[in-house]
């Protein structure tokens, strides 16, 4: 026991002596200052602009449909066929289609030849009625002293009363013949679009996306029959925020990147009512083809209001934390670590709020960096 106790008393005090034992002039020697690349706060005139993502589609797309019903009898057009404006792509039969027609053009002619006759016959019935009103005035005149001569007018008054019924008759008649002829005719119209109905046109050049139906399939009005669609031009589906629609335009020129490459579009629709559960304006931009396919993925810089001498920083040079910002400011080479607000982001640099022009700042690295950390500042070349 008594030689535990003179161990540990040796023990304690070989341990004071190092620890009270003057230091190294190397353990003296402070730690280097860490080199960090600098930046200054710089005013600019900056057009910032959102990126936006959408999906590319066909600029037209058709599902074209009969407008009469019929049994298909010609299939011209199979999936991936490229067709121009007015090919043929379906034909029902149109047998009865074109005795519709022949029918209607049979009734115009025979209305037609009744007008003429009832011209005629009315030319003729006021010649006779003419006729007939001086005889019962050449009877009148004869007085009515006998029986025979009372009879004879009554006669010659009921002809008289006759032929101003035919006349009045006729004369209806040749009146509304022009109206009789404008529907006849329009039943003709009727007829002949029925009859162009029975084939299935293009509308536009496009490409065959998909046929509906085959050869011997009864299809009725409005039975999907063949997908059209244009792909010479593509459009770029987005919706965006009041704040960004706000700054936007139809015709407007804006810059569309899909895949590696970056081309030129224009916005020909953009909905001024935002749509009220997302309370996004869905827009539209057209670019062209050039060798895209629909269903790709692409994004669009739309421009935000111009800022004239907005105060900006290398997006590098911002620390992003817990939802704050913050940049690394260089005072007497010690960093202050200074909180800002990030307003608008342009290309490679952020707009700032909380800075003054000219401030010197890290550049980069910045998630490595303490408050209050000595550094030695070095200006990148």
């Amino acid at each position: 026991m008594r030689l535990l106790f003179i161990s540990l008393a040796s023990l304690t005090v070989i341990v004071l002596l190092v620890l009270t034992r003057p230091a190294s002039k190397a353990e003296l020697q402070p730690y280097p200052a860490a080199v960090v690349e600098t930046t200054r706060v710089e005013r600019r005139d900056v057009q910032p602009f959102t990126l936006a993502t959408g999906r590319l589609r066909p600029a037209r797309k058709a599902r074209l449909r009969f407008e009469v019903s019929g049994r298909v009898v010609e299939r011209y057009v199979e999936p991936g066929e490229a067709v121009i404006e007015g090919d043929p792509l379906l034909r029902i039969d149109d047998g009865d289609f074109r005795d519709t027609v022949q029918e209607a053009e049979a009734r115009i002619r025979q209305e037609q030849q009744a007008i003429e006759r009832d011209r005629k016959l009315l030319e003729l019935v006021v010649e006779e009625r003419g006729l007939q009103e001086k005889e019962v005035q050449r009877l009148e005149q004869l007085g009515r002293e006998s029986l025979a001569s009372q009879s004879t007018h009554d006669e010659a008054l009921r002809r008289l009363l006759q032929y101003e019924a035919e006349e009045a008759r006729l004369r209806y008649g040749v009146e509304t013949a022009r109206s009789r002829l404008q529907t006849r005719r329009a039943d003709l119209n009727r007829a002949q679009r029925n009859l162009e109905r029975t084939r299935l046109q293009a509308p536009f050049a496009g490409s065959v996306n998909s046929v509906a139906v085959e050869v011997g399939d009864y299809v009725s009005a409005g039975h999907d029959a063949v997908e059209l669609v244009q792909l010479d031009k593509l459009d770029l589906y987005l919706e965006v925020t009041s704040d960004v629609a706000a700054g936007l335009a139809l015709g407007q020129a804006v810059n569309v990147h899909a895949g590696e490459e970056s081309r030129s579009g224009r916005i020909i629709a953009l909905s001024a009512d935002p749509d009220p559960v997302t309370n996004t304006h869905p827009l539209r931009v057209r670019l062209d083809q050039n060798g895209l396919l629909p269903g790709i993925i692409a994004r669009v810089e739309l421009p935000e209001p111009f800022i004239a001498g907005a105060l900006t920083v290398p997006v590098t040079a911002v620390l992003q934390e817990a939802g704050n910002a913050y940049v690394f400011r260089i005072d007497d080479r010690r960093l202050v670590r200074t909180r800002v607000t990030l307003t608008r982001r342009f290309r490679d640099r952020w707009v700032v709020d909380g800075l003054d022009p000219g401030a010197l700042l890290v550049s980069d690295d910045v998630a490595a960096l303490t408050d209050g950390q000595e550094v030695n500042p070095r200006t990148r070349n």
